[in-house]
């Protein structure tokens, strides 16, 4: 595994935990499940987003060869956020199908095909991935000595 890929999954890792707890809190209803149960499903989402992460960083980079996430530029981003959002939307969309959770009404939605999807995790999906990468970017130097030991 390269020491970037090792990068992105750090800050992957702390963006999507802050993200998930803090919007676990007051977004969806998840108060009355059994302790064990909402932690398993938390650290589920959490490390099942950094795969996400991972995934739109590979598909974008597969489907845009002349994408460079090594020096990543305006246009990298701007791919990965376009590609990000149309993949949350989905990804969200199955979720609330399939009836895996359920949003408080504090959550703000948008309406996708009759189901109500959250604005939450369309926003989470849609930046996390590109500031992660950034973030992977920007502070690669100074992780390295970190990451290398993992």
């Amino acid at each position: 595994m390269s020491n970037l890929t090792k990068q992105i999954m750090l800050w992957a890792f702390i963006l999507h935990t802050g993200w998930e707890f803090g919007q676990c809190l007051f977004l969806y209803d998840m108060w009355d499940w059994p302790f064990l149960k909402a932690t398993i499903w938390m650290w589920g989402a959490i490390f099942g987003d950094i795969l996400i992460v991972l995934a739109l960083w590979k598909v974008s980079a597969t489907l845009v060869p002349s994408i460079n996430y090594s020096q990543p530029n305006a246009i990298s981003y701007l791919f990965l956020i376009v590609l990000s959002f149309v993949v949350s939307i989905l990804l969200e969309w199955i979720a609330i199908a399939l009836n895996l959770w359920e949003y408080s009404d504090a959550m703000p939605v948008l309406t996708v095909f009759s189901y109500e999807v959250g604005l939450s995790p369309i926003v989470q999906i849609t930046l996390l991935p590109a500031a992660s990468i950034y973030l992977a970017d920007r502070f690669s130097i100074k992780w390295k000595k970190i990451i290398d030991r993992i």
